[in-house]
C-alpha cells in the first residue's frame, strides 16, 4: 500500500519545477508509505511514490520501477501476482524483482488494457510511456484504492488524493457547490466529483489514457457482465461460496509482514477471522469500544467471545471521549476532502492501535452491499405490502412516528427513525425508494441550506435508477445491491477505511470484495441473502448458513449494527468548542456558503430534542475542519 502522485506537461518540465511539484505532493502522501520516497522524471513528466513495503522488502520492489520504456506508480496489492508472473515468464518475460509491481509492468508491456481483467486485487497505478509518450492509469474494480485526476490544457495530474494532485497541478482548486450538495444529501460525495472544481476521481473499474490530444476514460470492469448464470441457493450453491470466500481470504494472507483482522464481533468481521483461523495462520485480532458510551455502541464483549472461540491473539481498544477530542485533527485532517460518516474516528483509532502490532490488517467490509446487510432492503420487500394498508391508517401511523420524541441514541430511536423513513419513501419509485433512504437530509432543506450558491441539486434519484438499470435482467434486491455496491460502497465506506487506516500506514484488505466471492454473490437470488433466523427477520442469510459452523449461535443471531459513534454525545462533549466555532452565524454569513437560519434551525432543534440534528451538525462541523486543516480559501475565519 502506498501513495502515488504525477503530472505530464507536453509544454515541458523543467528541473526546478519538477523538484517543487514532487517535494509538494510527496509531502501529502508520505503518510500512505513512510518506508521510502521515490521520484523519477524526464521532460514531459514526473511521478512520485512514497512506499509502504509489504512484498518485496528489498530496494528491488521502489517506486517508481522502470522497464524498458514503461514507468509506474502503484498503489496496492496484486493477490495473483505470483501467477501471472509464472504466466509472463513461459511467453518469454524475465524478472528482477519478486514484486507485483513488475509484473504489472510485463503484464502491461505483454497485454496493455488487456491486463486488467486478470488481475485480482485492488489497486490504483499510472504508467508512463516514454517512448509513446502517453499516460495510462487504472483503479481496481470495487474503489478500494483512491485515484483522483485533473486536466488543466496540455497538463494532467493525478494523485491519491486530491492535496497531492493540487499539488502536481501547483494551483488550489476553487469549492465545487454541486459536490457540496452532494456532501449534504449523502454525507460524501461520490465519484467523479471531489470538493474542487475540475478535479475527478477515477470511477471504480475504469482506466484512462492521456496523450498530447487530451484525455479519455473507459470502463474495463462492469459487474453485470461479469456475474455467471443464475446457480440458486442451494447446498452446492453455499458450498462454491464457503469456497471462493475461503480462497479470497487466504490471497489475502500473503505478505512479508504481520497480518490482523478488525474484529467487531459482528457477523462479517467475524467470518474473516474464522476464515483466518481456518487456514491455520496465526490470528491477530483488534477491536474498538467508546467508554462510558451506551450498550448500543459496545462491541467489545462479543468480539471479545469471538476471538475466545477462534483461539485469537486479541487487543481491545478504549476511547474516552478526551482521546477523540485529541483525535480529531488527524481524522479530519486525513480525510482528504470533506466526508462526514462518523464512523471514521474509531476507524482511525482502530487503525492508530493495530498499526503498533501489525502491517496489514483484514476486514469484513463490503459484505452488507454485497449480502444484503442493511435493514432497508426489506423495505423493499415490505413496500408492496404497505401499499395494501388503508390510505387513512398509512397518514395516521405518518403522524403517530412525526409526533415522538427524540431522545438519545438508542435502539427505540433507531427502530423509530427507521419506521419513518420507511414510511416516507414506500409510496416512491423503487428508484425514489432506495434514494430516499441514502439521503441525510430532503432535497429542499439542502437547496435551503446552500442557498446562497444556488448549486445544481445532487441528481441522487437519477443516478440510483441509472445504477439500478445497469443489472436491469436481477430481482429488485439484486439491483439494489448492484447500485449501493457501485455507488455508496466507494464513496463512503471504502474512502473512510483507506484513508483512516493509511493515516497510519497501515494497509486493508477486505476478502468480501474479491470478484469472484462478488460475482458469485449476484449470481444467487436476492431472497437468498434475507430470510429468518431464529424467527427473526435477518440479512446475510446465506452467509449465516454457509458459515453455521464456525462461529458460536450468538453471532448469528445478533441484529445488525452499524461500526458507529454516539455522534450527539461528541457533538455535546469534545467537540463542543469545534462545533460552536463552525457554526457561528457571523463568520457563516461572511464565508457566503451556507444560509445561517438553517444552522442555527439545527442547533435550536437538537438542544430541544425536536429533531435528532447530529448528523446534520457533524456533517457541517465536517467540513469546516477540512477548510481550515486544508489552509481553504473559504475557511472560516
Amino acid at each position: 500500500m502506498c501513495g502515488v502522485a504525477g503530472l505530464v506537461d507536453y509544454g515541458l518540465i523543467d528541473e526546478g519545477r519538477a523538484e517543487r511539484v514532487l517535494r509538494a505532493a510527496q509531502a501529502r502522501i508520505g503518510l500512505r508509505g513512510p518506508d521510502g520516497a521515490g521520484r523519477w522524471r524526464d521532460s514531459a513528466c514526473v511521478l512520485a511514490h512514497a512506499r509502504l513495503a509489504i512484498i518485496e522488502l528489498s530496494a528491488l520492489g521502489a517506486q517508481p520501477m522502470e522497464r524498458g520504456d514503461l514507468v509506474i506508480t502503484y498503489n496496492g496489492e496484486i493477490f495473483n501476482y505470483k501467477a501471472l508472473r509464472d504466466e509472463l515468464i513461459t511467453l518469454g518475460h524475465g524478472f528482477r524483482s519478486h514484486s507485483d509491481t513488475e509484473v504489472l509492468l510485463a503484464g502491461w508491456e505483454q497485454w496493455r488494457e488487456g491486463l486488467l481483467p486478470r488481475l485480482v486485487g485492488m489497486f490504483a497505478f499510472a504508467i508512463w510511456d516514454r517512448r509513446r509518450r502517453v499516460l495510462v492509469a487504472a483503479r481496481d474494480r470495487f474503489g478500494e484504492k483512491p485515484l483522483l485526476y485533473a486536466q488543466a490544457g496540455r497538463r494532467f495530474a493525478f494523485g491519491s488524493d486530491l492535496m497531492a494532485c493540487e499539488a502536481m497541478l501547483g494551483e488550489q482548486r476553487p469549492i465545487d457547490p454541486q459536490a457540496l450538495d452532494a456532501l449534504f444529501t449523502l454525507r460524501f460525495i461520490p465519484d467523479p466529483l471531489t470538493i474542487a472544481q475540475g478535479v475527478h476521481k477515477l470511477p471504480p473499474g475504469c482506466w484512462l489514457r492521456f496523450d498530447e490530444t487530451g484525455h479519455t476514460v473507459s470502463r474495463w470492469y462492469d459487474l453485470a457482465r461479469e456475474q455467471p448464470p443464475a446457480v440458486g441457493d442451494g447446498p452446492e450453491a453455499r458450498a462454491e461460496l464457503r469456497r471462493r470466500f475461503d480462497a479470497a481470504v487466504n490471497a489475502r494472507l500473503v505478505s512479508d509482514v504481520p497480518v490482523g483482522v478488525f474484529l467487531s464481533g459482528g457477523l462479517d468481521s467475524s467470518l474473516v477471522a474464522a476464515s483466518v483461523a481456518a487456514s491455520g495462520a496465526k490470528l491477530k485480532t483488534f477491536t474498538v469500544g467508546f467508554d462510558n458510551a451506551a450498550s448500543y455502541y459496545e462491541e467489545r464483549p462479543l468480539a471479545a467471545a469471538v476471538a475466545r472461540h477462534l483461539g485469537a491473539e486479541h487487543t481491545e481498544i478504549g476511547v474516552s471521549a478526551a482521546r477523540v477530542r485529541d483525535v480529531l485533527d488527524g481524522v479530519f485532517s486525513g480525510l482528504d476532502e470533506p466526508f462526514a460518516d462518523a464512523s471514521a474516528v474509531p476507524t482511525y483509532l482502530v487503525s492508530e492501535a493495530t498499526r503498533k502490532k501489525v502491517t496489514v490488517v483484514l476486514t469484513g467490509d463490503g459484505a452488507d452491499e454485497v449480502f444484503g446487510g442493511y435493514r432497508r432492503y426489506w423495505s423493499e420487500l415490505y413496500s408492496g405490502a404497505w401499499q395494501r394498508v388503508p390510505a387513512p391508517l398509512r397518514t395516521l401511523m405518518r403522524r403517530v412516528l412525526s409526533g415522538l420524541p427524540e431522545g438519545k441514541q438508542s435502539r427505540t430511536l433507531e427502530a423509530i427513525r427507521r419506521a419513518r423513513r420507511f414510511v416516507d419513501t414506500a409510496n416512491a419509485s423503487p428508484a425514489g425508494r432506495q434514494a430516499g433512504w441514502m439521503r441525510l437530509m430532503p432535497e429542499a432543506e439542502v437547496a435551503a441550506l446552500l442557498a446562497p450558491l444556488r448549486p445544481a441539486a445532487c441528481p441522487l434519484e437519477r443516478t440510483v435508477a441509472d445504477l439500478r438499470e445497469t443489472m436491469a435482467n436481477a430481482d429488485s434486491i439484486n439491483r439494489m445491491l448492484a447500485c449501493d455496491v457501485a455507488f455508496e460502497l466507494p464513496g463512503d465506506m471504502l474512502v473512510k477505511v483507506d484513508r483512516m487506516s493509511m493515516a497510519h500506514a497501515l494497509e486493508t484488505r477486505t476478502p468480501f470484495l474479491d470478484q469472484r466471492v462478488v460475482e458469485w454473490a449476484f449470481a444467487m437470488p436476492g431472497s437468498s441473502k434475507l430470510g429468518s433466523w431464529n424467527g427473526k427477520p435477518v440479512g446475510k442469510k446465506v452467509l449465516r448458513e454457509a458459515f453455521r459452523d464456525r462461529l458460536p449461535e450468538e453471532v448469528f443471531a445478533r441484529p445488525k449494527r452499524g461500526f458507529e459513534m454516539p455522534v450527539g454525545d461528541i457533538l455535546a462533549g469534545p467537540a463542543a468548542d469545534r462545533l460552536d466555532h463552525a457554526t457561528r452565524p457571523q463568520a457563516l454569513a461572511a464565508q457566503g456558503l451556507f444560509t445561517t437560519a438553517v444552522v442555527e434551525s439545527w442547533k435550536r432543534d437538537l438542544l430541544g430534542r425536536r429533531r435528532d440534528t447530529s448528523w446534520h451538525l457533524w456533517t457541517m462541523l465536517a467540513f469546516q475542519e477540512w477548510a481550515r486543516l486544508h489552509r481553504r480559501a473559504e475557511a472560516l475565519g
